[in-house]
């Protein structure tokens, strides 16, 4: 299976697993399954070369809006949006690594896990477990609706007849969004203590 053929299937996710070798395991939109003899870190390359991605800028400049540099979302289209997530422990090889990527557009519902684990529904009814607690996926939810809101803000937005080509503009609009981000959270908590207090 190919970059294409992964694309028009839709992607909810893709993880590394071992058989005879070290390869990914696809889930399609429909929750179909299929083994692809790559590695994970090959198939988020070529899903990014696919797209024209730079994944070296994306991670730099996605991560500003999230605040981190490790375990940044990756958008590549408005439908396609790759949060990275633990998928296995103790990989057998020195360089296997341990991420796999989730599609936040795919995303139903997160439930617990055992042992700080979590299972991530996805639209099709499938489910997967990741080595994430509920609320760490939470958080990384989060973030990933902050990086989406960036994404289409920079590459979409033409609706007020404005034109955002320039970088200082795009940055500053970022930094606007996270605020604005920032201060409802803010608000949530502070609302979540004053209903606790009232218990």
């Amino acid at each position: 299976m190919n970059v294409a053929e992964i694309v028009e299937k839709g992607l909810a996710a893709f993880l590394p697993v071992y058989d005879d070798g070290n390869v990914t395991q696809v889930l399609t939109s429909s929750g179909k399954q299929y083994l692809v003899r790559k590695t994970c870190r090959t198939v988020l390359r070529n899903l990014a070369r696919f797209y024209n991605i730079d994944l070296v800028a994306a991670r730099e400049y996605y991560g500003k809006a999230v605040n981190k540099k490790q375990g940044v979302p990756i958008p590549m289209t408005a439908n396609l949006l790759l949060i990275p997530v633990k998928a296995r422990k103790n990989p057998l090889g020195e360089n296997d690594g341990t991420l796999g990527y989730v599609n936040y557009r795919e995303i139903k519902d997160v439930e617990d896990g055992k042992e700080g684990s979590c299972h991530i529904i996805f639209k099709c009814d499938k489910e997967l477990e990741v080595l994430v607690s509920k609320d760490t996926m939470k958080e990384y939810i989060k973030n990933a609706q902050l990086v989406e809101s960036c994404f289409l803000n920079r590459h979409f937005d033409g609706s007020n007849g404005a034109n955002k080509n320039n970088e200082q503009k795009s940055i500053e609009n970022d930094e606007a969004q996270l605020r604005d981000y920032l201060l409802k959270l803010l608000l949530e908590i502070i609302y979540m203590q004053k209903e606790q207090a009232a218990k």
